[in-house]
């Protein structure tokens, strides 16, 4: 199945499942039972390249394989593979079980992106892309068997016609091949854009039919498969309010009637009741009924996007199975159609909000789970250096700052060691002597902690003491400041030595802190 770039989906043979592909090419399954995330690959986008079409396969003919480093063959009974087609042109058979990509398909392949994949008889797949080819391949060897040009119209979307073994390939124009001998059976003209939809169905087990819709064009076609000719007519078309998205028909074994589905670019769905024998070409048919989700909140009233919709997974006759949401969050339900209305509007909790309820906080895969950290220190290991006792009526009152709650915590101390009691500032001293900021070094050196001082400069490396008494002696001479200073250290008195620089001031052997104060 190929769509739109921003919209690759299928659901799997069985129904449980759902595939969706993302535009930045991921892949995610989600179970449609209890609408949970059930797996994700991220693709090599340097080997492989990301994802651009897929298609769920589920049964191979086991292959006897000589390699020693091989592993099981493709088929176990009940295996469930994605085929997957890449923007590099490259096949992969994803394993549902495994959760991984098992094979890549050998050959050439495309020489650009892959825009559709198709199943054929006999464990044959049936890959198109930008390149204008169609290539036919083994799922028994893994290997390419074959290929053939379709252009010069870009294909983007293929469907297999099993009765009459032939191939439709859509593009602007919608062309039937024949998959024995690659001959050109038929032409449809009707699109103006490129076809990025296409459904089949049979109808009386002899007349063969194909569903399309274009990436640009409100109008959903229907074309009658057999025979030859050129520049065929559609056999009708439906309206939409807007460009499809997602397309699904089925035979109706009890009125006889076709139904088809289309959900739209603006999340709604049209359904579609169609009597093939008393139809139409020249009038165009309306929806019979339009299904649309809206939010139950009690403020704004939102509507919910439908994502996806089909006819054959649905769990009773005359229902129709369809998800909405987002990429991330989406719920599916199975609806029975209300035909006596032209509109029908179904109200329910946004699935984001839904799931992150029933998930709470723990609940892996949410914002709320990545936001939240459990502590890593027990209270009991805590060790308060003071405490605050308050009474019932000051407690508003007194509430103790930031930085004081942090200075007020004392974690794991050991009992011979005691906590630096005084700040040190040269880590801000040393960014003020860089960026040459007044306003940061006045904020460093207007402090009166004797502690303070004496730590900073005993941290500052010996190099940058020649520009602090150079600042220290520009702000000396300001009328406005008072300078006090003290002997704080003398090199004479420990193993330092003296410094060349500071010999032409005659403080060789002394080091002067200054401070001030207003």
């Amino acid at each position: 199945m190929s769509a739109s770039d921003a919209h690759v989906s299928e659901y799997s043979p069985d129904g449980k499942l759902f595939a969706n592909i993302d535009v930045q090419g991921i892949l995610r399954i989600f179970d449609t039972d209890t609408s949970e995330l059930k797996q994700e690959y991220t693709p090599n986008l340097h080997l492989s390249g990301p994802c651009s079409a897929l298609l769920w396969i589920v049964t191979f003919t086991s292959v006897e394989r000589k390699s020693k480093k091989a592993r099981t063959s493709l088929n176990g009974a009940g295996a469930l593979y994605i085929a997957l087609g890449t923007t590099k042109g490259l096949v992969s058979l994803y394993s549902y079980a495994e959760a991984k990509v098992e094979r890549c398909l050998k050959g050439d392949g495309h020489a650009g992106r892959i825009t559709a994949l198709e199943q054929g008889d006999l464990g044959k797949l049936f890959s198109c892309g930008e390149d204008c080819k169609v290539i036919e391949w083994s799922l028994t060897s893994e290997k390419q068997l074959l290929s053939w040009s379709v252009g010069p119209e870009k294909p983007s979307s293929l469907a297999y016609m099993s009765a009459s073994k032939s191939l439709v390939v859509g593009s602007r124009q919608i062309k039937v091949f024949s998959v024995e001998t690659r001959e050109l059976l038929q032409t449809f003209t009707g699109h103006t854009s490129e076809v990025n939809l296409m459904r089949k169905f049979v109808f009386e087990e002899n007349k063969e039919y194909a569903v399309t819709a274009s990436r640009m064009e409100r109008i959903t076609c229907l074309w009658e498969i057999g025979g030859q000719g050129k520049n065929c007519p559609p056999f009708c078309a439906l309206l939409m309010e807007d460009v499809a998205y997602c397309l699904t028909c089925q035979m109706d074994e009890e009125s006889n009637a076709l139904q088809i589905a289309s959900v739209t670019r603006s999340g709604v769905i049209h359904i579609y009741l169609i009597e093939i024998k008393s139809v139409r070409a020249e009038k165009p048919i309306k929806p019979k009924l339009t299904i649309s989700v809206a939010s139950d909140s009690t403020t704004v009233i939102e509507p919910i996007s439908v994502i996806a919709a089909t006819f054959q997974h649905s769990q009773r006759p005359n229902e129709i199975l369809f998800n909405y949401g987002d990429r991330h969050f989406m719920l599916f339900e199975h609806l029975k159609p209300n035909f006596g209305e032209k509109m029908q509007v179904l109200i329910r909790t946004k699935p984001r909000n839904l799931i992150k309820q029933i998930s709470g906080t723990k609940a892996k895969g949410t914002d709320a789970a990545l936001k939240i950290l459990n502590p890593i220190i027990d209270d009991r290991q805590v060790d308060h250096k003071s405490s605050v006792t308050l009474g019932k009526r000051n407690k508003k009152s007194a509430d103790l700052s930031l930085e004081s709650r942090l200075q007020n915590l004392n974690l794991d101390i050991r009992e011979n060691k005691t906590a630096p009691q005084a700040e040190c500032k040269v880590h801000l001293l040393l960014q003020s002597l860089h960026s040459k900021d007044a306003v940061l070094l006045r904020s460093v050196l207007c402090t009166n902690d004797v502690k303070t001082i004496q730590l900073t400069v005993q941290k500052l490396p010996t190099r940058y003491i020649g520009t602090l008494i150079d600042e220290l002696t520009l702000l000396m001479h300001q009328k406005h400041v008072k300078v006090r200073y003290e002997l704080v250290k003398d090199f004479s008195s420990n193993s330092l030595e003296p410094i060349d620089g500071f010999r032409s001031r005659g403080i060789a052997k002394q080091i002067w802190t200054l401070y001030w104060y207003y």
